[in-house]
């Protein structure tokens, strides 16, 4: 069996997890207001800008690559209890304008097969009481 699941998220949960995420890094995160959120692909990969504007009206923003961004979104779906599955494949797509991170689990395996279980027998040994 294979199992595919996305969680699409809203600019303003990008915002967040990216915040959140630097905080617990303690890396700083530039002074000023949060006004737009873009993302962009090159080659294959995502990258996100947030643009900040600080109080006298300069660009302070910043660009993050994609697997800052996975981090983030990861730490944000298990800070509210949102259940992800260890052992699977996490990747971030764009998804109509939006960010998703897709989680595939066992795309990658080969499938195991395993031999039928042979019915017991009436000459099995009596379990220990």
């Amino acid at each position: 069996m294979k199992e595919l699941r996305c969680l699409v998220f809203t600019d303003q949960e990008v915002i967040k997890a990216t915040i959140e995420h630097r905080r617990k890094l303690r890396e700083a995160l530039p002074a000023g207001t949060i006004r737009a959120v873009a993302y962009a692909v090159h080659d294959g990969a995502i990258t996100t800008a947030i643009r900040i504007v600080d109080d006298h009206g300069e660009d302070q923003s910043m660009t993050l690559g994609q697997a800052e961004v996975a981090a983030a979104l990861v730490g944000y779906c298990m800070e509210r209890g949102i259940p992800l599955p260890v052992h699977s494949d996490k990747c971030l797509y764009l998804i109509n304008g939006a960010l998703t991170l897709m989680i595939t689990m066992n795309f990658n395996k080969t499938p195991r097969f395993t031999s039928k279980a042979q019915p017991a027998t009436e000459s099995a040994a009596p379990m220990a009481e």
